[in-house]
């Protein structure tokens, strides 16, 4: 009996510092590190800072609402990933045992709210785009080159649709330089190239992050 009770609190300890753990490199995948070490990224960030109105809200991926939030002070449509979605999740997939972490803690966005915001990027005219980002009140866009074509395959997914309707596979620099690769415009790849976009105002251009502000209804 002894012997029992001993290894069910080995087995305890072990687990706690298992999860100990676990947490802290949880805590590790959602700090801001990446987002500072970037120098434009943190301009574009802390442009939003200065610039912009507090409670403003900002429509962009997932992957920099807490840029947006922490640096920029402002609101954002979408904080995370859907379930849809988690398998794309990089930081889900680093480990073995990372699938646990984001299980546990990680706290998953709306699908409704995530597709509508790929919806928003994957919109064929700027009126679509507008009446989702209206939707929810969206301030300002903000898109990243050329981080958001990369994953631009995964914000088709989160919509519903099939990538290769939108992008050739495995593309090289030249052509994604040259926009060669895009099968279907919409209105995410033209603001992410920094076009001119019915409704949309570009205020910030950093060559790397692009924001818009969402024009007013006429």
């Amino acid at each position: 009996m002894k012997r029992k009770i001993i290894v069910l609190i080995a087995a305890v300890i072990l687990l706690a510092v298992a999860l100990a753990g676990m947490w802290l490199d949880f805590r590790d995948k959602q700090s801001l590190k990446w987002e500072l070490e970037d120098e434009k990224l943190y301009e574009g960030f802390a442009w939003l800072s200065t610039n912009t109105e507090e409670g403003e809200t900002v429509l962009a991926w997932w992957d920099y609402a807490d840029g947006v939030e922490q640096i920029g002070q402002r609101n954002v449509v979408i904080q995370e990933a859907s379930r849809d979605i988690k398998e794309t999740i990089a930081g889900r997939q680093e480990y073995p045992w990372s699938w646990i972490e984001y299980e546990l803690w990680y706290h998953y966005e709306s699908e409704d709210k995530v597709r509508d915001v790929a919806n928003f990027f994957i919109a064929e005219t700027s009126t679509e785009s507008l009446s989702i980002a209206r939707k929810y009140e969206a301030d300002y866009v903000l898109v990243v080159y050329p981080y958001d074509i990369w994953k631009f395959s995964v914000i088709v997914l989160a919509a519903g649709k099939n990538p290769d309707e939108y992008l050739t596979g495995n593309f090289s620099m030249e052509q994604m330089e040259s926009k060669a690769m895009v099968k279907k415009d919409t209105i995410g790849m033209d603001l992410i190239y920094g076009d001119e976009v019915e409704g949309f105002e570009k205020v910030f251009d950093n060559e790397h992050m692009r924001i818009y502000q969402i024009l007013s209804e006429e």
